[in-house]
């Protein structure tokens, strides 16, 4: 039993993981588009570091 709950957990924490790239990649993109970059450059950078483009986009924002 005790294996079991740590592969849900692990499961679990994989799932929120995921999602947590993809909402902060779509982020990044929705402020980019505003910023007036093109759809181009806005792909390449939050498919290869969807994070990191999140973090340069709130750094210039702020």
């Amino acid at each position: 039993m005790a294996t079991q709950e740590g592969v849900e957990t692990q499961s679990s924490l994989n799932k929120v993981i995921l999602y947590a790239t993809v909402i902060s990649g779509l982020i990044a993109a929705y402020l980019m588009y505003r910023r007036g970059e093109s759809v181009l450059s806005i792909a390449r950078k939050t498919v290869t570091n969807p994070v990191g483009s999140l973090v340069s986009e709130a750094k210039k924002v702020v």
